[in-house]
């Protein structure tokens, strides 16, 4: 059952068993209210979203006694410069100890002009399930941002309660909360739907996420997949031009057909792996190119009407081209640790909907899926100064199919000792795999796998490829 006027679909048991994150923390009664004033600039700085007072770390809820209700309602007044846009709502409940008590919702609204700093001038921001001090260069950079209004909360002069798809906004509300009533009052406490001049008007966010058809009020809201055949774009009568796509949906939709279309692109590699067999792998880790795919949608500069997202696939790599700068205080070299969303209201429902990924996994994980992979790092950057692009590659020259010797190699795997396994495995799926990057990769000398590969060569387990004895270009392969 629902317990709150501003978010219908929260209940007490959503409030316990739900993770920490972007949108929602929850605090002991006991927190003292400078420490909270922290929590309030951080999460005004960014997406906004809920802070639960009353429960603790271990999830018991312990309420909210009078004194500390008062304190914490006084703390952005005591505590900050400026007071956040924030709602309180007083919950009855049954606490742990069995008696009747109340716990605290605090609904914060991301600030949109304002840097919400301390009195001593210290700024906070929520990055993940935490709120982050700034240093000074970041809080310039943040304050830089703020200049500018957001775009999502912009209203939609033409559009209409009736450009809304019902179903998806139902499929929407259901995911939250069954219980809740009407997915427009849902709608309007995630700050989707304003009232003004007494009627309900839509923002941009809402005709991204919920429109029946947005590009007919945001002509830039799709995307574009081109594949090619070949590592570069020919044009004329070389023209190499294999698949063209374009998808208009809601954001939730879109990302949907995008990521089956995509999927239905991808080949798959023989790929050996670490007990001998060789086994079929996709050419690229899955959640790098579906969490470059929801970058893309989630934090694209969506007032850049005259541009749209674009997703090129070569043999060889596959590029993601959003419009607009990276978000306030990311740049090219901190995207693994740093997190702002340009679009919070878009990022919020997208994440219930299962797609926006938080504690900053997205990115640091591309990484590491890439190099899981044995793929070259993603690469970022703005070459344009105003779209953010993203290149996986995809090393085809290494992953050439193998259609022969798995059940014989199978065999001779057996007979390897530990080390010469690892080395194997290595030659595989590392391109132009030479002694120094083994060196490197296994942690032995140069010495142990200079002997090492001299005996695999010698039992035709790895070819050398070289000129002579101390060719410096010398690598390996498998037969």
């Amino acid at each position: 059952m629902g317990i709150s006027i501003v978010d219908p679909s929260l209940s007490i048991e959503r409030l316990v068993e739900q993770a920490e994150s972007q949108f929602f923390d929850r605090k002991s009664g006991r927190l003292a209210a400078r420490d909270f004033s922290h929590h309030l600039s951080a999460f005004a700085n960014a997406s906004g979203g809920l802070i639960v007072i009353g429960i603790e770390d271990d999830r018991r809820i312990t309420g909210v006694t009078d004194d500390q209700e008062n304190t914490l309602r006084q703390a952005a007044f005591d505590f900050l410069q400026i007071p956040p846009e924030y709602r309180v709502e007083v919950v009855p409940c049954l606490l742990a100890s069995g008696d009747e008590g109340r716990i605290l919702l605090f609904h914060i609204t991301p600030s949109i002009n304002e840097i919400i700093k301390t009195k001593n001038g210290e700024a906070y921001l929520r990055v993940g399930d935490s709120s982050r001090k700034l240093n000074a260069e970041m809080l310039a950079s943040l304050e830089y941002s703020k200049g500018i209004k957001s775009y999502e909360s912009k209203i939609v002069d033409d559009a209409t309660i009736e450009d809304l798809d019902e179903e998806l906004m139902h499929e929407y509300s259901h995911l939250l909360n069954p219980t809740v009533g009407s997915p427009l009052e849902l709608l309007k406490g995630r700050g989707l739907i304003k009232e003004k001049d007494g009627l309900l008007r839509l923002t941009v966010a809402a005709i991204l996420l919920f429109g029946k058809n947005p590009t007919q009020f945001l002509p830039g809201a799709r995307v574009r997949f081109l594949r090619y055949d070949g590592t570069t774009a020919e044009v004329g009568e070389r023209l190499n031009l294999i698949k063209d796509v374009t998808i208009e949906r809601p954001l939730h939709l879109l990302l949907t057909e995008t990521r089956n279309l995509l999927e239905s692109q991808m080949r798959e590699f023989q790929h050996l792996s670490r007990d001998g067999t060789f086994k079929r792998i996709p050419e690229y880790p899955a959640f790098a190119w579906l969490e470059g795919l929801v970058n893309a949608v989630a934090h694209r500069d969506y007032s850049l009407q005259g541009d749209y997202i674009r997703i090129t696939m070569y043999d060889d790599r596959i590029e993601f081209s959003s419009p607009g700068r990276l978000p306030s205080i990311v740049t090219v070299d901190n995207i693994q640790t740093t997190r702002f969303s340009r679009n919070p209201m878009v990022a919020r429902v997208l994440s219930d909907f299962g797609w926006v990924r938080e504690l900053n996994e997205g990115v640091k994980r591309i990484y590491t899926d890439m190099a899981s992979f044995f793929l070259d790092p993603p690469v970022f950057s703005e070459p344009n100064g105003n779209t953010v692009l993203l290149v996986l590659r995809n090393n085809i020259a290494a992953r050439t199919i193998r259609r022969t010797q798995k059940a014989v190699f199978k065999t001779q795997w057996n007979t390897l000792n530990p080390l010469d396994q690892e080395i194997v495995y290595l030659i595989a799926n590392v391109e132009r795999c030479t002694p120094r990057v083994l060196s490197e990769l296994t942690k032995k000398s140069r010495p142990t796998i200079t002997s090492h590969l001299k005996a695999l060569v010698a039992n035709k387990v790895v070819i050398e490829h070289s000129t002579s004895p101390r060719d410096p270009t010398k690598y390996y392969t498998l037969p």
